[in-house]
């Protein structure tokens, strides 16, 4: 018996610890092209774009990549993969124009581009306050990502969405070293913005 409450009750720490881990409030939105077909088709996943530090850089294209691979399959090709065999130009832009982007289907033979962009808006922490166990802080951290994608061989845009994450009250104490809640910096809500946004695009395409 008290090894099952044991148990329970580790289980309640987990789920507890876990819905902490996820800081901010997140809003989705879609200009155009919410509902998608992504069953025909090569698409390529252009490398991200961000005002951030190359290792979060790395983690924006990595969960990003991740996300679309679950919808697309085999179907998703990286950009990198794609350099090897077909002349693409050495960077892409996130807004390339008609011209450009039919360039791109004559020189690739795939029919869609997918450009991620991250942005970290505000990222501090102000407001300290302490009491007589511990320093304390409220946040003011915001982040966005944009989704824009493209269709190769007309030259058009045929989605474009946003998610935007912000953490206002996030209060926490400081940790030992004085470094800040790393789960409501802008950073990783800037990551989690983009999956969710990404899952959305999942949620309502059209070809289940």
């Amino acid at each position: 018996m008290e090894i099952r409450n044991y148990k329970n009750i580790l289980y309640i720490v987990i789920l507890i610890l876990g819905s902490s881990c996820v800081g901010g409030k997140y809003v989705y939105e879609f200009d155009t092209g919410k509902h998608l077909d992504f069953s025909n088709g090569k698409w390529i996943f252009n490398e991200v774009q961000s005002n951030s530090e190359s290792k979060d850089n790395k983690r924006l294209y990595g969960e990003s990549y991740e996300e679309f691979k679950k919808i697309l399959g085999d179907s998703l090709i990286d950009l990198t993969a794609l350099r090897n065999t077909s002349l693409v130009e050495p960077e892409i832009k996130f807004e390339p124009t008609q011209s450009e982007l039919k360039k791109l289907y004559d020189n690739s033979e795939c029919d869609f581009l997918i450009n991620v962009r991250g942005q970290i808006i505000s990222n501090n922490a102000s407001s300290f306050y302490s009491n007589d166990q511990s320093l304390s802080y409220s946040t003011s951290n915001r982040s966005a990502v944009f989704i824009k994608i493209f269709d190769l061989k007309n030259g058009i845009l045929i989605s474009s969405s946003n998610g935007q994450a912000i953490s206002t009250e996030g209060h926490s104490d400081l940790e030992k070293d004085g470094a800040l809640n790393w789960t409501t910096r802008a950073e990783p809500m800037m990551v989690r913005a983009a999956e969710g946004l990404i899952i959305k695009y999942n949620k309502y395409r059209t070809d289940k």
